[in-house]
Order: structure tokens, then C-alpha cells, then sequence
């Protein structure tokens, strides 16, 4: 909550601020790799971990100080996959799982726009889980218990325009996010040697009592390929009274 205020505190005071920029508009999409790091997991030769895919939607809302500099407001809904292969010995068939969860992801940014056409972004972003689902073969379960309902983290963009005109036009980028913080709830393992993906107990029919070494942070991670279609909104002017208004192009 805190993140969002002052982000719309930041985005106030912008608007009072600079007479001669504007704002744009946006609409976007990505498909990537979404991934969950924990390096007990990873270092567990029983389990591996897949590279796994996901993807997002949403807008964006820009302030734009002049054709360089810019700040944007993100509001994504993001679906993110892990999957993991477990293999409890040689002689036992091995067998998939995956974690669905989604996300609603609000990224507060710093762009640059290079006059070549080229931009790169940075800034912070903070996650709200809206769901979480386990699918072992035809099952799926709801674990959104096992993950914690927020997640602050960092977003590292870069891209290039691509083709339009004066007012509308269509960008394509990569967007790279790392969270911060622990994703795992304490339903979900935390601070235990049992935590998830082997916290329901699964490997303990083939080893009893398997549990990783000690307990590590699990993060997500992600690189998505985005394409971003812009639309400038308005210009900020100052009117009579000394007002700022927007004036819609």
C-alpha cells in the first residue's frame, strides 16, 4: 500500500511540475521464461527443476518530461509456471510437477528514450498473488496458501521502436524481474528443512524423512519479450489560472 501511494504521490507531483510534457497510454503483452530460484532445490540431484514458460497483459499509464526521459506506471496480470521433474531413484519412473501462479504486477519505471529509437527502463515493481495451483498429472490442487500474498522486486527492461507515427506507435522489449523476497508462506515450508515442492510429503514414499539440507529463500524470476502498442494522450499546460490541465490531442 505504501508502494502505490507513493507512487501516485510521485506521479502528482510530476504533473504539477513540468508545463511542457505529456502523457501516453498503453497496451501490452509478453511471453517468457518464469522460473522459481531456490538453490537447496536446485542443488537436489532427485528434483530438477524445468525451464518453464509464462506470459502477461495489461497497460500503462507514461509521463513523459520530453522525448528522453519518462516515467511510467504499469499494471500487468501475470501468469507464471515452475515445473519440476522428480526422479527418486533408477528404477522408479519419474513424474512432472507444475505450480501455476498469478500475479498482479504493479512496476513504477524509469525510461530513457535514446533518439535512435532504442529505450531502456528500471524500477521497482510490487507483486499481489491472486492465485496458485498444483498439477500433478490429471490433479490439480489450490496451494495459493503456500505463497505469501506480496512480493517487492526489480524490473530491468530494454527495447526499440518499431514502427507508427506522431501519436501512435508500437515498441517491442525484453523485461527482466527479479523478486526480492522470500515467495514461500510458512503453509509452504518456510524456515523448514521440508518446504516446497517436497512439503506434502511426496518423496518421503521413496526416502523417508527426505528433506533438503537447510532452508533457502525460494525468489521468482522472469525475462519476457513484450510488444507495446503507445498512444499519446495529452499534453500538460498551464491555463489562466495558473492551473495544470491536460489537453487532449
Amino acid at each position: 500500500m505504501r508502494f502505490l501511494l507513493s507512487s501516485a504521490l510521485i506521479f502528482l507531483i510530476s504533473l504539477n511540475s513540468f508545463s511542457q510534457a505529456w502523457v501516453d497510454c498503453g497496451l501490452k503483452g509478453g511471453y517468457g521464461v518464469t522460473n522459481l530460484i531456490n538453490s537447496g532445490v536446485w542443488n537436489e540431484p532427485k528434483i530438477e527443476p524445468l525451464i518453464s514458460t509464462g506470459y502477461a497483459y495489461g497497460g500503462k499509464l507514461g509521463l513523459n518530461f520530453n522525448i528522453n526521459y519518462q516515467i511510467t506506471l504499469d499494471f500487468i496480470a501475470k501468469s507464471s509456471n515452475q515445473r519440476y521433474l522428480f526422479e527418486p531413484t533408477q528404477t522408479i519412473d519419474k513424474w512432472e510437477k507444475n505450480v501455476n501462479y498469478t500475479s498482479f504486477d504493479i512496476p513504477l519505471l524509469f525510461r530513457h528514450n535514446s533518439d535512435n529509437g532504442s529505450f531502456l527502463e528500471i524500477g521497482p515493481q510490487v507483486s499481489f498473488l491472486t492465485g496458485a495451483t498444483e498439477t500433478t498429472g490429471s490433479n490439480s490442487i489450490d496451494r495459493k496458501d503456500y505463497f505469501e500474498t506480496t512480493n517487492l522486486g526489480a524490473v530491468f527492461g530494454f527495447g526499440s521502436f518499431i514502427f507508427g507515427g506522431d501519436n501512435a506507435y508500437l515498441v517491442f522489449g525484453l523485461r527482466l524481474h527479479y523478486g526480492f523476497q522470500d515467495l514461500l508462506s510458512n503453509a509452504g515450508g518456510k524456515n523448514s528443512n521440508k518446504y516446497f515442492p517436497i512439503n506434502n510429503g511426496e518423496m518421503d514414499v521413496y526416502e523417508s524423512g527426505f528433506e533438503f539440507n537447510s532452508y533457502q529463500t525460494t525468489n521468482p524470476i522472469s525475462g519476457l519479450v513484450y510488444l507495446e502498442f503507445n498512444y499519446d494522450l495529452a499534453y500538460l499546460v498551464r491555463s489562466s489560472c495558473k492551473r495544470t490541465v491536460l489537453r487532449f490531442f
